[in-house]
């Protein structure tokens, strides 16, 4: 499995014409692909205005199918034409590689984001240590939690996910990884597998996408 994001930042002084935008994007994205597609903003160890599409896919040649019906279709072209003007840094694509168990659709309020980049003949021994981290994190937590490769960009950058339901559940995954001994003990395994100072930690908010199976949708309704 692979998780596709497109990143952008607001233009200053457009992000209420901007926000609506990116949700009416993913919508048709959505609608013309049968791929969900989720928006989020970031709200901290992020610039300002960060915005942010996401999808799952299952391979390279499913994305490629994705982008042909959307450049065939006038109306997902003029809706892009429409958006000129909203976002003032060129959009940026990424490709993961989920080395853990499948991930779920996006349905979290929240996810923390970390990422670094692994030291060049470490990259076992780092893709182990990622893995084992974030399956401890969603087994102790009992919430999504995956960890996954970059396919492109930074060749050895990794990212771990994990998923928060509210604010209170952000606070409670602080004071648990200050206080868990299990967890310290795994990340004390960490050693010298990662490049100095490349980590980096942001939590970003879901604002469109699909509701969750079997949860609440945005109006409290089953």
């Amino acid at each position: 499995m692979y998780i596709f994001s497109r990143s952008t930042i607001a233009a200053l002084g457009r992000q209420f014409d901007a926000i609506p935008a990116a949700v009416g994007v993913a919508e048709l994205v959505t609608k013309l692909t049968g791929k969900d597609v989720n928006v989020f903003t970031g709200r901290f160890g992020a610039p300002q205005g960060s915005v942010m599409w996401t999808a799952r896919t299952e391979s390279m040649v499913e994305l490629q199918e994705m982008t042909d019906k959307l450049m065939a279709d006038a109306g997902y072209l003029e809706m892009l034409e429409s958006m000129n003007g909203l976002f003032m840094a060129p959009a940026e694509d990424r490709l993961g590689r989920v080395l853990t168990g499948p991930l779920d659709a996006a349905s979290s309020k929240y996810y923390g984001v970390t990422r670094a980049a692994m030291l060049n003949g470490k990259q076992a021994d780092a893709i182990a240590f990622g893995i084992k981290t974030a399956e401890y994190i969603g087994k102790s937590l009992g919430t999504q939690s995956g960890f996954s490769k970059s396919g492109y960009g930074g060749f050895n950058d990794v990212t771990w996910l994990v998923g928060f339901d509210s604010e209170a559940d952000v606070d409670a995954f602080d004071d648990w990884q200050m206080s868990d001994s299990g967890y310290h003990d795994i990340v004390a395994e960490a050693g010298e597998l990662f490049v100095e100072n490349s980590g980096h930690t942001s939590l970003i908010e879901r604002i469109a996408g699909p509701p969750a199976p079997d949860r609440p949708d945005d109006t409290g309704q089953e």
